[in-house]
């Protein structure tokens, strides 16, 4: 149905005021996504998500035959590539991803592939925290590091966040030119083969920022 400007707005404000329930790190990525949403993009949203208006607000129903399921894991859907998110590392284990709520300049989210828990947490994850750990001192030169672990809907993660000399640890928005320069700055490039001819690989430099994955997630 097409959305007057008033409805279309009060639809993302309740959106969002759900979505703040979350105890979720990553919940202002949700929220950012949801207001940049076109009329078109909105109608799509609540079709896929199940989820209807009336003037007594928005409600959501189950998809068919996913009664009594959980909804989707929101770090299941990052690590899938179904939610946008500024990548710095990847390995077949876990992915490294930039905090666009950071704590301090360069807060980096470990985040395994896989739904597991804290106590099954794949010493590949935790390797990796280690090497951006250590990208960070060199790039970003902090006084110190604060690692740490937690979890959500099962799903672990591990923060590492720079501490900087004089300068308290406060979470805000990063702007998107920010995360930018900082992914541009820590991510890993992936190398081609020594042995192929030179100029050939040049021109397989990766892509994959060059289009975002359409977003399809449920609001629990």
């Amino acid at each position: 149905m097409p959305f007057t400007p008033e409805i279309a707005e009060e639809i993302k404000k309740q959106l969002i005021s759900e979505i703040d329930k979350l105890p979720n790190e990553n919940k202002e990525q949700i929220k950012e996504y949801v207001k940049n949403l076109d009329d078109e993009g909105l109608e799509e949203f609540l079709k896929k998500n199940k989820i209807k208006y009336s003037d007594t607000g928005i409600s959501q129903e189950p998809a068919e035959g996913e009664e009594g399921k959980e909804a989707k894991c929101i770090f299941c859907q990052l690590t899938q590539g179904e939610i946008p998110s500024y990548k710095i590392a990847e390995t077949k284990k876990a992915i490294a991803v930039l905090e666009i709520n950071p704590f301090s300049k360069g807060h980096v989210i470990i985040i395994p592939q896989e739904h597991t828990t804290i106590e099954k947490m794949p010493k590949a994850a935790l390797s990796l925290a280690q090497k951006i750990a250590k990208k960070l001192k060199k790039k970003l030169k902090p006084e110190d590091l604060k690692i740490e672990t937690s979890s959500f809907q099962g799903h672990p993660m591990v923060n590492i966040i720079p501490i900087y000399k004089d300068i308290p640890l406060k979470k805000s928005k990063a702007t998107e030119e920010e995360l930018k320069k900082l992914q541009s700055k820590l991510e890993t490039k992936t190398r081609a083969k020594r042995n192929k001819q030179e100029g050939e690989d040049k021109t397989k430099k990766s892509d994959d920022l060059s289009k975002l994955p359409e977003i399809s997630f449920r609001i629990p």
